[in-house]
Protein backbone atom coordinates (compact mmCIF):
# COMPACT_ATOMS: atom_id res chain seq x y z
CA UNK A 1 0.00 0.00 0.00
CA UNK A 2 2.78 2.43 0.87
CA UNK A 3 4.43 1.59 -2.43
CA UNK A 4 1.30 2.57 -4.40
CA UNK A 5 0.92 5.78 -2.39
CA UNK A 6 4.55 6.71 -3.09
CA UNK A 7 4.08 5.86 -6.76
CA UNK A 8 0.93 8.01 -6.97
CA UNK A 9 2.70 10.89 -5.24
CA UNK A 10 5.65 10.58 -7.62
CA UNK A 11 3.29 10.51 -10.60
CA UNK A 12 1.39 13.53 -9.26
CA UNK A 13 4.61 15.48 -8.72
CA UNK A 14 5.82 14.52 -12.19
CA UNK A 15 2.57 15.63 -13.85
CA UNK A 16 2.53 18.87 -11.83
CA UNK A 17 6.14 19.55 -12.85
CA UNK A 18 5.32 18.96 -16.50
CA UNK A 19 2.25 21.25 -16.30
CA UNK A 20 4.33 23.92 -14.55
CA UNK A 21 7.09 23.64 -17.16
CA UNK A 22 4.58 23.84 -20.03
CA UNK A 23 2.88 26.91 -18.52
CA UNK A 24 6.25 28.62 -18.00
CA UNK A 25 7.23 27.69 -21.58
CA UNK A 26 4.02 29.25 -22.92
CA UNK A 27 4.68 32.35 -20.81
CA UNK A 28 8.24 32.52 -22.16
CA UNK A 29 6.96 32.12 -25.74
CA UNK A 30 4.46 34.96 -25.31
CA UNK A 31 7.06 37.20 -23.68
CA UNK A 32 9.53 36.53 -26.50
CA UNK A 33 6.85 37.33 -29.12
CA UNK A 34 6.08 40.57 -27.31
CA UNK A 35 9.79 41.40 -27.06
CA UNK A 36 10.34 40.74 -30.76
CA UNK A 37 7.37 42.94 -31.70
CA UNK A 38 8.50 45.82 -29.47
CA UNK A 39 12.09 45.44 -30.64
CA UNK A 40 10.96 45.54 -34.28
CA UNK A 41 8.93 48.68 -33.66
CA UNK A 42 11.85 50.36 -31.92
CA UNK A 43 14.24 49.37 -34.70
CA UNK A 44 11.82 50.86 -37.23
CA UNK A 45 11.76 54.05 -35.17
CA UNK A 46 15.55 54.14 -35.07
CA UNK A 47 15.66 53.60 -38.83
CA UNK A 48 13.24 56.50 -39.39
CA UNK A 49 15.26 58.72 -37.06
CA UNK A 50 18.46 57.80 -38.88
CA UNK A 51 16.87 58.78 -42.18
CA UNK A 52 15.78 62.11 -40.74
CA UNK A 53 19.24 62.72 -39.29
CA UNK A 54 20.79 61.95 -42.66
CA UNK A 55 18.50 64.42 -44.44
CA UNK A 56 19.27 67.06 -41.79
CA UNK A 57 22.99 66.47 -42.24
CA UNK A 58 22.66 66.86 -46.00
CA UNK A 59 20.72 70.09 -45.49
CA UNK A 60 23.38 71.31 -43.06
CA UNK A 61 26.12 70.52 -45.57
CA UNK A 62 24.25 72.47 -48.26
CA UNK A 63 23.77 75.35 -45.83
CA UNK A 64 27.47 75.25 -45.00
CA UNK A 65 28.33 75.56 -48.68
CA UNK A 66 25.91 78.46 -49.07
CA UNK A 67 27.36 80.07 -45.93
CA UNK A 68 30.89 79.80 -47.33
CA UNK A 69 29.80 81.50 -50.55
CA UNK A 70 28.01 84.23 -48.57
CA UNK A 71 31.07 84.81 -46.40
CA UNK A 72 33.24 85.17 -49.51
CA UNK A 73 30.81 87.77 -50.90
CA UNK A 74 30.79 89.52 -47.52
CA UNK A 75 34.59 89.72 -47.56
CA UNK A 76 34.51 91.35 -51.00
CA UNK A 77 31.81 93.78 -49.86
CA UNK A 78 33.78 94.64 -46.70
CA UNK A 79 36.88 95.33 -48.80
CA UNK A 80 34.86 97.65 -51.04
CA UNK A 81 33.39 99.35 -47.98
CA UNK A 82 36.86 99.92 -46.57
CA UNK A 83 38.03 101.45 -49.85
CA UNK A 84 34.96 103.69 -50.06
CA UNK A 85 35.24 104.69 -46.39
CA UNK A 86 38.87 105.62 -46.88
CA UNK A 87 38.00 107.63 -50.01
CA UNK A 88 35.18 109.41 -48.15
CA UNK A 89 37.53 110.25 -45.29
CA UNK A 90 40.03 111.69 -47.78
CA UNK A 91 37.32 113.81 -49.38
CA UNK A 92 36.11 115.05 -45.98
CA UNK A 93 39.66 115.93 -45.02
CA UNK A 94 40.12 117.86 -48.28
CA UNK A 95 36.80 119.66 -47.87
CA UNK A 96 37.64 120.37 -44.23
CA UNK A 97 40.89 122.04 -45.24
CA UNK A 98 39.08 124.18 -47.79
CA UNK A 99 36.24 125.15 -45.49
CA UNK A 100 38.72 125.80 -42.68
CA UNK A 101 40.17 128.74 -44.55
CA UNK A 102 36.88 129.93 -46.00
CA UNK A 103 35.46 132.73 -43.83
CA UNK A 104 32.00 132.36 -42.36
CA UNK A 105 29.55 135.06 -41.43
Amino acid sequence: MLFWLALALALLVTVASIVYAVLKGIELYRASKRLLRVTGEELDGISRSSGQIESHLQAAAASGTALSASLARLEVSRARLNVLTTALADVRASVGRITGVYPRK
